[in-house]
């Protein structure tokens, strides 16, 4: 009987005919999904801290009674200058200051000149420049 099933198999196998493969005809269309708008949000001052249980003190500004005076027109053109410090090696007496003019970083010795800014002295804490024949003392940030 076996012998029989397997016999059958074989001939089965070598006399099959194939089944016919009939093309079909698919359209694919391209439906993209609609965007989903993100959700906003803000953050809002919160007055009590949640985890404390304290309320935020407010900080007001004093004023005094005196007038703030306009700088003058010449104040008013000078570029951004800010000190961000001073360079100097343990070996020599040579002091380079960090000067930043408009947001360009320069390195100057006393008496260098950048963009038009004069480097006529400084310290640890401040340096004074010269622009246009206007002096100004920077103070370190």
């Amino acid at each position: 009987m076996i012998w029989g099933i397997i016999g059958y198999k074989i001939i089965s196998g070598i006399n099959s005919e194939e089944p016919e493969v009939t093309e079909q005809n698919m359209v694919t269309t391209f439906n993209p999904k609609k965007a989903i708008k993100a959700d906003m949000f803000s953050i809002s001052k919160v007055e009590r801290d949640p985890f404390l249980g304290t309320l935020e003190r407010t900080k007001t500004k004093k004023t005094t009674g005196k007038s703030l005076k306009s700088k003058p027109k010449l104040l008013q053109n000078l570029p951004s200058i800010t000190y961000g410090g001073l360079i100097k090696k343990k070996s020599s007496t040579e002091q380079i200051f960090v000067v930043n003019i408009n947001n360009q970083q320069y390195l100057l010795k006393k008496g260098q000149v950048a963009d038009s800014v004069k480097l006529l002295r400084g310290d640890l804490k401040e340096i004074v420049v010269r622009y246009k024949s206007k002096s100004q003392t920077i103070k370190l940030q």
